[in-house]
């Protein structure tokens, strides 16, 4: 960061020091005054070695990359907020062991079938979901992130259910979206104090930048 500051103003110091050259050439009182054709040439040079400054400034700007960061987080935050109520539509759909949707689902056919619908296409199983992104830390959890579990099914410490944070608070409690044994598809807070925080095995990140 420093070295860019430091670089452009440098390269604005010349630029402009070489257009008020021309400036102070053009408006000597002398005799021996430059052909107009020379001052024109002049000008010429120093606009452009100006533009040139602009460009140089632009395209290593790290203001522009922040820039460009955070619209590309907003544009990820917006395929987030469309899934979560995507998924919100099927609130109540009844769970069947196997099943993908869109009338049943099992807990890895649901976050499957929502994130099929937005062109990323996850594994099947939820253990082998378990594989896929990046991991995430409890802390770092943000809405879209997937949090898994083990179950009865699965034996403790193995993954065996999944689901779809959609919302987050400032003190770390969020809430997810599953399709569960009991209730079908439904929220769920966490941590619980319970059966989901007791089972807890980890988080991993599906959606980036490149949606």
């Amino acid at each position: 960061m420093k070295s860019f500051i430091k670089s452009s103003i440098i390269t604005s110091l010349l630029t402009i020091g070489c257009f008020f050259s021309a400036h102070a050439l053009e408006n000597q009182h002398t005799p021996y005054r430059l052909p107009a054709i020379h001052n024109a040439s002049t000008y010429e040079v120093a606009n452009n070695l100006i533009e040139r400054a602009y460009e140089s400034v632009r395209a290593n700007s790290p203001f522009v990359e922040a820039e460009e960061a955070s619209n590309d987080n907003e544009r990820v935050n917006g395929v987030i907020d469309k899934m979560a109520k995507y998924a919100a539509k099927f609130l109540g759909t009844r769970y069947r062991r196997g099943a993908s949707g869109p009338k049943a689902f099992d807990c890895s056919g649901f976050v499957g079938y929502v994130f099929r619908q937005f062109g990323i296409t996850l594994n099947r199983s939820s253990k082998a979901q378990y594989t896929q992104g990046e991991k995430v830390e409890k802390t770092d959890i943000q809405p879209g992130d997937l949090m898994f579990f083990s179950s009865r099914s699965s034996g403790k410490g193995r993954v065996g259910h999944v689901a779809m944070v959609v919302d987050v608070k400032d003190d770390g409690t969020l809430t997810f979206i599953h399709a569960s044994t009991k209730k079908g598809v439904t929220y769920q807070k966490f941590p619980d104090n319970g059966y989901y925080s007791r089972n807890y095995i980890g988080a991993r990140r599906i959606i980036s930048s490149n949606v």
